[in-house]
């Protein structure tokens, strides 16, 4: 590419032609302003310059002739007078920066928190087959700041914000959560244009809740045996109260009434046992469990697929089946909703909660304090108790970080041990057993 400095004005453009390669000229009066012409004869203004990390950045002001030499020079000033490059002080990047945030509001006008949200925003989540339900967090929680435009946020309101809803009671990992969700939109935000930097990621955090590991058998070694108990025993009484009413309708005066298809031979008389013995093999979340459907589930290569919809990372999973779990499903699958694995048959959609059926099967296995979340938890104990290794197990789980597995290494026995005996001990050898003295002769 051939580079020289020239005066940037209209005789020189008329004079321009393509050669087959790529031209490009310098402005005299201008440092940064550029011409250049590709091999097509298209001939572009540019903007050159040094960002403040040193790496080379370019930008097209527009193209000969449909803007004159005139009007691209004033453009490139304006651009160069809002771009923050590797000479500039941090107070001269942050001008530069309020000066765009002004100059992009003037041109095309910043819209609201809640137009945003309710307009490119899901628009970007659905396209992307993100879930919305970070759009659904933050208009639930910054009700007071839906009218304001996105230019108009500041870590300070931000932080207001964090004490107001602190005051309020909510706890500190709830708020932290709150935030994560909007900096996510105001970073969505950043990359359509309407904001230069995003204010919620100066915002501090400081709301990470402990997170209490429980699993079955924790408190009790017969946790698990008498979940399981409990489960059939439910799957009876449902078959019981499905007999007594048929029994009532086929008894009832002036006609009888239809009775209801028999559970007496049903293996599962509803979904809440495959629920539960597919959240406790699996470690998924109570959504993604939700939200799971038939086409999820590969049962030949044993498989379960967690959509990147529905997944709380973003990001597609494979989760392998268990022989447990291989056999409950394949009973189950003739018994439950066409499309979904938890379904609901009488609105043909997915279940929303079983939060009384969950709390009534505790009780009768006589289990405390362990919500349906921590299936998840003991998912997580198990596998580290079998010496899976962490990367596994955070694949499994779909965490983002290992710091949200680090919670579950202590539950594999002896692993700080091991680590040094394989890194530093020599291999331990049996001592030879010594053999018996012989008695001495009388």
């Amino acid at each position: 590419m051939s580079r020289n400095k020239v005066t940037i004005t209209r005789e020189f453009l008329r004079g321009l032609s393509a050669n087959g390669k790529f031209q490009e000229y310098a402005d005299a009066e201008l440092t940064g302003f550029k011409v250049r012409v590709l091999p097509s004869g298209t001939v572009q203004y540019t903007v050159k310059f040094y960002k403040p990390d040193g790496k080379e950045g370019r930008k097209r002001i527009g193209t000969y002739p449909a803007m004159s030499a005139s009007d691209a020079r004033e453009a490139a000033r304006l651009e160069l007078t809002q771009t923050p490059t590797k000479q500039d002080t941090p107070a001269v990047v942050e001008e530069k920066k309020k000066r765009r945030a002004e100059s992009v509001r003037r041109a095309h006008g910043v819209p609201t928190l809640r137009t945003f949200l309710d307009g490119d925003y899901t628009a970007y989540l659905e396209a992307n087959e993100i879930s919305t339900a970070n759009a659904a967090l933050i208009r639930s929680s910054f009700p007071d700041l839906l009218d304001r435009g996105l230019d108009e946020f500041t870590p300070w309101m931000l932080e207001q914000w964090k004490s107001r809803a602190a005051k309020t009671g909510i706890k500190p990992k709830t708020i932290s959560n709150k935030l994560v969700a909007l900096q996510g939109l105001l970073r969505v935000a950043v990359k359509a244009g309407h904001v230069t930097d995003n204010p919620a990621k100066e915002v501090p955090r400081n709301g990470k809740a402990d997170v209490v590991v429980r699993y079955l058998g924790q408190r009790d070694p017969l946790e698990r045996e008498r979940l399981y108990v409990a489960m059939e025993v439910r799957e009876e009484v449902n078959r019981d109260a499905r007999h007594r009413t048929n029994a009532h309708r086929r008894s009832r005066p002036g006609g009888a009434l239809k009775p209801l298809p028999s559970l007496r031979n049903v293996r599962y008389t509803d979904h809440l046992q495959p629920l539960v013995v597919t959240a406790l093999n699996t470690g998924m979340r109570k959504a993604e469990l939700l939200a799971l459907q038939w086409d999820d589930v590969d049962l030949e290569l044993r498989t379960i697929h967690v959509r990147r919809a529905v997944a709380k990372s973003d990001k597609r999973r494979d989760i392998p089946i268990s022989d447990e779990l291989l056999a409950c499903l394949k009973t189950w699958k003739p018994l439950a909703h066409r499309l979904y694995v938890f379904g609901n048959p009488e609105t043909d959609a997915p279940l929303t909660d079983f939060k009384n059926a969950w709390a009534a099967l505790l009780v009768a296995a006589e289990i405390a304090d362990f919500r349906f979340h921590d299936t998840r938890h003991d998912f997580a104990t198990r596998l580290v108790a079998q010496g899976v290794d962490l990367y596994k197990v955070k694949t499994l789980l779909g965490h983002s970080s290992y710091a949200m597995v680090e919670r579950y290494a202590h539950h594999h026995p002896d692993h700080l041990h091991a680590a040094i005996d394989a890194a530093f001990n020599e291999p331990r050898r049996a001592k030879p057993k010594r053999a018996p003295r012989k008695a001495s002769a009388a």
